[in-house]
């Protein structure tokens, strides 16, 4: 179980600071501005206006980086279970959707997942797979290959507004490529990027190209590139090294209009919004944590410390109004285990608790797949319900056709 010790800082409400700081920000401007360079009468008005535009920009800097200031959350791990996230207070209700139809392929609990306008996407096989909200199978869009419509690897979906499916490939091109289809499966246009990234997302106009430690392609200096729709570079930040990116966890989760970035190593969590890239959480994970030393590691040396060393990861991160959801795979290579273990944050009560999937395999746990503002959903193997016995702790699973159903999701309502 991971227990919270926190220390509590002083609230700070970050809204009012920008509030706060506009309102200083626009009065030195307008000082500054009554010395405009046609009102200069003298040399000492000129060193006045200067000095008025460098302390204008410095209070901004300073102010930005007090609302930016987040208080660690330092959790230690024991080998109790603790309590079992399916019976979290959180959870109104569980309901089960199975996914069924003709011609749909099999499915992995570990697949990409999105939900949106009542449509359930989930990539597999190279594809991306619609279903209803009631897990009735839609159709597939996308195909692998070396056509001009076709690509070598999903590396991520984008789902726009008005229905499109885009499709980023890392593996096809010299350069990263979106290959865009109709809701139907037909192909629309394919979109050269100006980089190669592991990850990429769209957000409010703006692309993140998501590069992780050491980039997919060489060595990047920064992490993270953001351009606009015209692809010209808006900002590039979080800076790189030459360390070994294991390519694990889903990077990119929607929060409203904007993005969450949750990268595997290290404990930050960072919003991406409006070109812009703000850390809102940071995590210690005690003896599991990365250490710095982690980072200065060449390629072989990075690998073999990973393969030797506790150590804890962040997978999936989804965030609503309400809540927050945090899984991390902790990995212990001397005494020979692995375990997931979420963390969830009560934004009423702004207190993270942390819970285990169940005891045993964690292979056969239902997996965190997506989160919208009421449900959580996990996905499991139809017949990994029945080998874990999972069906006999939640009774509801019973009705599963292991012949039948392509894969299950667990639609927990949130209270």
């Amino acid at each position: 179980m991971y227990r919270q010790q926190s220390q509590k800082r002083e609230a700070r409400s970050v809204k009012s600071k920008n509030f706060y700081l506009c309102i200083v920000r626009k009065l030195l401007i307008m000082i500054a501005a009554r010395l405009s360079p046609l009102q200069y009468k003298n040399y000492s008005q000129i060193i006045i206006h200067t000095i008025m535009k460098k302390l204008s920009i410095l209070l901004c800097l300073f102010l930005l980086s007090c609302s930016n200031d987040k208080e660690t959350i330092v959790v230690q791990y024991s080998d109790s279970s603790g309590v079992e996230l399916l019976s979290s207070p959180i959870f109104e209700s569980i309901e089960i959707v199975t996914l069924r139809g003709e011609g749909a392929p099999d499915l992995s609990p570990w697949a990409k997942m999105l939900v949106k306008n009542d449509t359930c996407y989930i990539t597999g096989e190279a594809k991306i797979h619609l279903f209803d909200a009631n897990g009735k199978y839609l159709n597939s869009v996308g195909e692998r290959g070396r056509g001009p419509a076709e690509y070598l690897s999903l590396d991520d979906m984008i789902i726009e507004d008005h229905g499109e499916i885009s499709v980023y490939s890392n593996q096809s091109e010299a350069l990263g490529v979106l290959y865009t289809y109709s809701p139907q499966g037909r192909f629309l246009r394919r979109t050269e990027l100006p980089y190669k990234p592991l990850h990429f997302f769209k957000a409010e106009g703006f692309n993140y190209h998501y590069f992780g430690h050491g980039g997919s392609i060489g060595i990047m200096p920064y992490q993270l590139y953001i351009t606009d729709n015209q692809n010209r570079l808006v900002d590039s930040c979080l800076t790189s090294s030459d360390v070994i990116n294991l390519g694990i966890g889903t990077v990119f989760s929607p929060f409203g209009d904007a993005l969450n970035l949750c990268p595997a190593y290290g404990g930050e969590v960072y919003r991406l919004t409006g070109g812009r890239v703000q850390i809102i959480y940071t995590f210690h994970f005690g003896a599991f944590h990365l250490p710095e030393l982690f980072y200065k590691k060449d390629y072989m040396e990075s690998y073999e410390f990973i393969e030797s060393t506790p150590l804890a990861f962040k997978i999936r991160f989804f965030e609503n109004p309400k809540y927050a959801v945090l899984l991390t795979w902790v990995v212990n290579p001397e005494q020979e285990w692995t375990r997931w273990n979420y963390g969830v944050l009560d934004k009423a009560t702004a207190t993270w608790k942390w819970y285990f999937m169940k005891e045993g395999d964690f292979m056969d746990d239902p997996c965190l797949s997506y989160m919208d503002d009421s449900y959580v959903y996990f996905t499991v193997d139809p017949i990994k319900i029945k080998e874990s016995g999972l069906s006999e702790r939640f009774p509801l699973l019973e009705a599963i056709d292991i012949y039948e159903d392509l894969l299950v999701i667990l639609k927990c309502k949130l209270k």
